[in-house]
C-alpha cells in the first residue's frame, strides 16, 4: 500500500511539472509572437524578426533548449495537449461550434435512422443455426412477369422434389395462414403455419421448452400436437411453466401443446404464432391438384454438396414433371436461393430503403461539406495565428494534427448527438409502422444494435477525417512569412483561397435541390393518392373480417351462407346501425381475380382468357358503401341458388368490354372451362369505379357476384353506423359471437383506416424524404449565409474604401448580392439538370410509382432553392451595407 501511495505521489508530482512546464511555454510562446508581430511591422523578414525577438526575452540557446524540451514530450503528452487546446478553441466559438455539432448530428443521426431500418429488415437473417444455409426451393414459371421465380410449391411437387431430390440432407414445408385459436379465452385469428414434422430439425432450431415434432406426427390421427411462440405462450397462459400437455383449439379442433419456440423464432419472415402438422387433405394433394400452389420449401444441402449442384437437380426433376404432367406443370421450373435472397428479392420495400439510404448519405454530403466551409472560413481567420506557429518551429504535420484534434472532438459530439437523434427518429418512424399485423411485426425486429453504433462511429471517425483535411492541406500549402506580412498590411485574402469554399457552397446547392426534387415526387405521388376520389363514400363505417373455422362449415357453402347471414341479420337490428353488408374482399385491399368470356366474343383458350377484379358481395353492398347506381339494378335476396346467374361490372369493366354500348343484359361466362354445366351471367347493373389501392392512377375493372349464389367461408362486415364507428367494435363481436361464440374477429378497423393504410408505406418515404429535404436546404443555406459573411469580413477594408470613394449603399449590396448570384446560379444550374432525370429514375426503381407533372415539380424545387439561397445571401449583404467607412478603413 506504501509503494502504491508512493507511486501515486510521483505520477502526480510528474504532471505537476509538466503542467508548469507548459505554462511556461506558453507565457514565452505569447510573448514571442508580440515581438515577431512588432518587428514584422518594421519591415524585418520572418528569419530576422524571429531571432531578434529570442534575443530580447533572454537568449537564443536558453529559448531554443525550453522548445526542444516540449517537442520532446512523448506522443501521448502531446495528444491531450491538442485535446485541451482544442477545448479551448472551441469553447471560444460556442456559436460555430453549436451549428457544426448539430450539423454533423442531423447527417450522422439520420443514416443511423435509415441504416438501422437497413439492417433490420434487409440484412437481417433467420434467428437459426447457420442461417446461411438455410435454402428455399420455389416453383418457377417464366410466363409470371413479376417474381418468376418465387412462387408457391403444390403439394405433390413437394412430395416428388422429397422422393427425388438427393443433394439435400433434409426438405421441409409449410402452410402459413390465420387459424382461429380458442380456450379459455375468446376466439382470435392468430397467424400460424402447417409445417412438416421434420420441419424445426431443417430449421436447425429447438424450442425453448418441450420438443418439436415427433416422426409420423404429420400422418393423419396422429397430427394433434402444437408449439406456441414465446408472444403467444405469455399473451394466453401468462407464462405458465407448466403449460405443456394443456390444450387449445386451432380451427375448432383440439391440439396438445407440446412446446414453446424461442421469441425471435416467431417474429421471423412473418408473424407467426402457433406450428402444427401439415396434413394433405385430398383437395389440396389429390389427382390434378398439382395447379394449387400454397407451400413453402425449405431445405438444407448435404455436406460437400454447392448449392449449383443442387439447382441443376432440382432443374432435371422439374423438367421430368413437366413432362409426365404437362396440363398442370408445363414449362414449370425450380430455383434453389437462400432463405435471405429469397426474403429480401422482388421488394418495393427493398428499393425504397434503397432510395432512401442515397437519399440520407446526400444529406450527410451536404453536412460534411457545410462544416467542411465553415471550418475552412474560421481557420482563414486563424491564420496568422498558425503562421505565428509555424515560424517558431511548429511543422506542417503538427499544425494538421492539431486541426484534425479539433475536428476530432467536433465529430465525436456530432456523432454522440447523432446517435440520440437515431433513437427519436427511429422511434418516431416505428410508430407509422401500424397499418397491418406484419408491420407491426417488423416494427419489433427494428433497433439500433451494436453493427449500427460501430458504422455511426466509424461514420464520425471519417467525417473527421474528410472535413479536417481539406484545411489541414490548404493550411500545409501556404508560406507562413507571407500570411503574416498580407496579415500586418490588412490585405484582402487572395482570389484563390477562397475557391474550396465556393465549391462546396455550389455543391451543397446542387445535392439539395437535387433532394428536394426527389422528396417532390414523392409528396406529390402522396397527395396524387390522398386527393384521389375513393369511389365511395368511407365516414362512418366499420369494417370487420370472419373466416370460418370448423369442422361444420368445412366444404358447407350451407352452412356458410346461413351464418353470415345470421350474423348480418344480428348486426343490422342494432340502433346504431343504418345499413350492413358483406364482400369478400374490402375496397382498397386488393381482390380475388376471375377470368371469364364476354359474349359475342370468339371464345378463348382458358390461358387466354381476359381476367378481372372479382368480388362476392351481399344484398345492400353498394347502398351501404354509397357506391353509385349507374345502370340496372343491385342484388336482391332472390339471386341465390337456383336462381339464374347474375353478376354487376363497374363503369371501368363497360368501358373496356363494351365501348358504346350497354352492358345491361349482356352475358359473361365466368371461370369457363368449355365443360359441361357451364352457366352464363346476365348483367344486372353497373356501378361506379372503386379503386383497389390508394392513388390508383385508372380504375381497373371488376365483377361483382352475389354472395347468396356463391357463398364462401372467409367474409368481411362493412357497417355504417349512425354513430362514431369504433364505438361499435363491441357490439358487431357480439352479434357474431351471438351466432358462433368458437369463431375469431379480426382487422376491426374503420373504412378510413382502411383506405389509409393501403398507402402507409409511401406515407412514410414521403415524409422521410420531406425531412430530409428540408434539413439539407437548411444546411445548404447555413452554408451560403457563412461564407458570404466570411467573405464580407474579408473584404470590410475593401468595401470602406469603395464607401469613402462615393460608393452607395446599394453598390456594396449589389456587389454582395453578385458573388453569392454566381454561387446561386451555378450549383441550381447544376442541380436541375440532375434533377431532371429523377422521375425517370425513381419510377425505373419502384414499380408503380409515377409523377406526371414533374416539369412544374421541378421549376418549383428550383425557385425555392434559389430564394432560400438568395435569403441567405442578402443577410450578410445587409451587414455590408452598414458598414461605418471610417471602421472599416481601420480594420486588419
Amino acid at each position: 500500500m506504501r509503494a502504491l501511495r508512493a507511486w501515486f505521489s510521483r505520477f502526480a508530482g510528474l504532471f505537476a511539472r509538466q503542467r508548469r512546464d507548459r505554462e511556461l511555454a506558453d507565457e514565452m510562446e505569447s510573448h514571442v509572437q508580440m515581438h515577431i508581430e512588432d518587428n514584422l511591422a518594421r519591415g524585418m523578414t520572418p528569419a530576422e524578426a524571429r531571432r531578434q525577438a529570442l534575443i530580447k526575452l533572454g537568449g537564443v540557446e536558453q529559448t531554443k533548449e525550453t522548445y526542444r524540451e516540449r517537442r520532446g514530450i512523448p506522443f501521448l503528452e502531446t495528444l491531450l495537449q491538442d485535446i485541451r487546446f482544442a477545448f479551448r478553441m472551441l469553447r471560444k466559438s460556442p456559436g460555430f461550434t453549436a451549428v457544426a455539432v448539430l450539423t454533423l448530428a442531423l447527417g450522422i443521426g439520420a443514416n443511423t435512422t435509415v441504416l438501422s431500418v437497413v439492417s433490420s429488415i434487409i440484412l437481417r437473417k433467420p434467428p437459426v443455426r447457420d442461417p446461411d444455409g438455410l435454402l428455399t426451393i420455389t416453383s418457377k414459371n417464366p410466363a409470371n412477369v413479376f417474381a418468376a421465380d418465387r412462387s408457391h410449391v403444390s403439394a405433390a411437387d413437394y412430395l416428388d422434389w422429397q422422393e427425388q431430390a438427393t443433394d439435400f440432407s433434409g426438405i421441409a414445408a409449410a402452410d402459413f395462414d390465420d387459424f382461429t385459436i380458442s380456450g379459455e379465452f375468446a376466439p382470435e385469428f392468430v397467424p400460424g403455419a402447417r409445417v412438416s414434422a421434420n420441419f424445426f430439425q431443417v430449421m436447425e432450431i429447438q424450442p425453448t421448452m418441450g420438443r418439436p415434432f415427433l416422426p409420423g406426427e404429420d400422418q393423419p390421427g396422429k397430427d394433434h400436437a402444437v408449439l406456441l411462440s414465446t408472444q403467444l405462450w405469455k399473451a394466453k397462459f401468462a407464462g405458465d411453466p407448466h403449460v405443456l400437455g394443456q390444450s387449445i383449439k386451432i380451427n375448432g379442433n383440439s391440439y396438445t401443446i407440446v412446446g414453446v419456440m424461442p421469441e425471435a423464432f416467431g417474429v421471423w419472415d412473418s408473424p407467426t404464432q402457433i406450428w402444427f402438422p401439415l396434413v394433405f387433405s385430398p383437395d389440396e394433394s389429390g389427382p390434378g391438384k398439382r395447379s394449387f400452389r400454397f407451400l413453402r420449401v425449405f431445405a438444407r444441402l448435404k455436406p460437400g454438396i454447392r448449392m449449383s449442384e443442387a439447382s441443376a437437380q432440382m432443374n432435371t426433376i422439374a423438367v421430368r414433371l413437366a413432362a409426365a404432367h404437362p396440363d398442370t406443370s408445363k414449362n414449370w421450373g425450380a430455383s434453389v436461393m437462400t432463405e435471405r435472397q429469397y426474403m429480401t428479392s422482388d421488394w418495393n420495400a427493398e428499393r425504397a430503403l434503397f432510395l432512401l439510404m442515397m437519399a440520407v448519405a446526400l444529406v450527410l454530403l451536404v453536412a460534411c461539406a457545410n462544416v467542411a466551409s465553415m471550418l475552412l472560413a474560421r481557420n482563414s481567420g486563424r491564420a496568422q495565428e498558425f503562421s505565428i506557429r509555424a515560424v517558431l518551429g511548429a511543422g506542417r504535420l503538427r499544425l494538421a494534427r492539431q486541426l484534425l484534434t479539433e475536428c476530432l472532438l467536433l465529430s465525436i459530439a456530432g456523432g454522440a448527438l447523432g446517435i440520440l437523434f437515431a433513437y427519436a427518429g427511429l422511434r418516431m418512424i416505428l410508430t407509422q409502422f401500424n397499418w397491418n399485423d406484419t408491420a407491426a411485426t417488423i416494427a419489433t425486429t427494428i433497433g439500433i444494435d451494436s453493427r449500427v453504433l460501430l458504422l455511426t462511429a466509424a461514420i464520425s471517425f471519417f467525417v473527421a477525417i474528410i472535413v479536417g483535411i481539406a484545411p489541414a492541406l490548404r493550411l500545409s500549402r501556404r508560406d507562413p512569412g507571407e500570411r503574416l506580412k498580407q496579415a500586418t498590411r490588412g490585405a484582402t485574402a487572395a482570389r484563390q483561397h477562397h475557391r474550396l469554399q465556393r465549391l462546396l457552397v455550389v455543391g451543397q446547392l446542387s445535392l439539395s435541390l437535387i433532394l428536394l426534387t426527389g422528396a417532390g415526387l414523392f409528396v406529390e405521388d402522396f397527395v396524387a393518392e390522398t386527393r384521389a376520389a375513393p369511389g365511395l363514400n368511407p365516414y362512418n363505417m366499420l369494417t370487420a373480417s370472419v373466416s370460418l373455422r370448423g369442422l361444420q362449415y368445412y366444404g358447407a357453402p350451407q352452412h356458410q351462407s346461413s351464418f353470415f347471414q345470421n350474423a348480418l341479420r344480428e348486426i343490422q337490428e342494432s340502433a346504431q346501425v343504418e345499413s350492413a353488408a358483406l364482400t369478400s374482399t374490402l375496397p382498397f385491399d386488393g381482390s380475388d381475380s376471375a377470368h371469364f368470356v364476354v359474349e359475342g366474343h370468339p371464345v378463348s383458350k382458358p390461358a387466354e382468357q381476359p381476367s378481372s377484379g372479382c368480388f362476392v358481395v351481399s344484398p345492400g353492398y353498394f347502398q351501404t358503401l354509397q357506391i353509385p347506381l349507374l345502370q340496372g339494378r343491385e342484388f336482391t335476396p332472390s339471386d341465390g341458388p337456383g336462381a339464374a346467374p347474375v353478376v354487376i361490372v363497374d363503369a371501368a369493366f363497360a368501358r373496356r368490354y363494351f365501348a358504346n354500348q350497354n352492358p345491361v343484359g349482356r352475358h359473361l361466362l365466368i371461370n369457363s372451362q368449355q365443360g359441361a354445366g357451364s352457366q352464363w351471367s346476365e348483367i344486372v347493373g353497373v356501378v361506379g369505379d372503386v379503386n383497389e389501392f390508394r392513388g390508383e392512377e385508372k380504375p381497373q375493372p371488376h365483377i361483382f357476384e352475389p354472395f347468396l349464389a356463391h357463398p364462401t367461408g372467409t367474409m368481411s362486415f362493412v357497417v355504417r353506423t349512425r354513430t362514431e364507428p369504433t364505438s361499435f367494435s363491441d357490439s358487431l363481436r357480439h352479434a357474431v359471437w351471438a351466432v358462433d361464440s368458437a369463431q375469431a374477429i379480426s382487422d376491426v378497423k374503420t373504412m378510413d383506416r382502411v383506405i389509409a393504410d393501403s398507402g402507409q408505406g409511401d406515407n412514410i418515404m414521403a415524409e422521410l424524404m420531406g425531412c430530409f429535404a428540408l434539413v439539407a436546404l437548411l444546411m445548404a443555406a447555413t452554408g451560403i449565409y457563412g461564407v458570404l459573411s466570411y467573405l464580407v469580413a474579408q473584404r470590410t477594408h475593401e468595401i470602406g474604401i469603395r464607401m469613402a470613394l462615393g460608393a452607395e449603399r446599394r453598390n456594396v449590396l449589389a456587389l454582395v448580392m453578385r458573388n453569392g448570384g454566381v454561387l446561386i446560379s451555378i450549383g441550381v444550374g447544376a442541380g436541375a439538370l440532375v434533377s431532371l432525370t429523377l422521375p425517370r429514375a425513381v419510377g425505373a426503381v419502384l414499380s408503380g410509382f409515377g409523377v406526371h407533372q414533374w416539369g412544374p415539380l421541378i421549376a418549383g424545387t428550383t425557385l425555392m432553392v434559389t430564394l432560400v439561397a438568395l435569403l441567405a445571401c442578402y443577410i450578410p449583404a445587409r451587414r455590408a451595407m452598414r458598414v461605418d467607412p471610417m471602421v472599416a478603413l481601420r480594420h486588419e
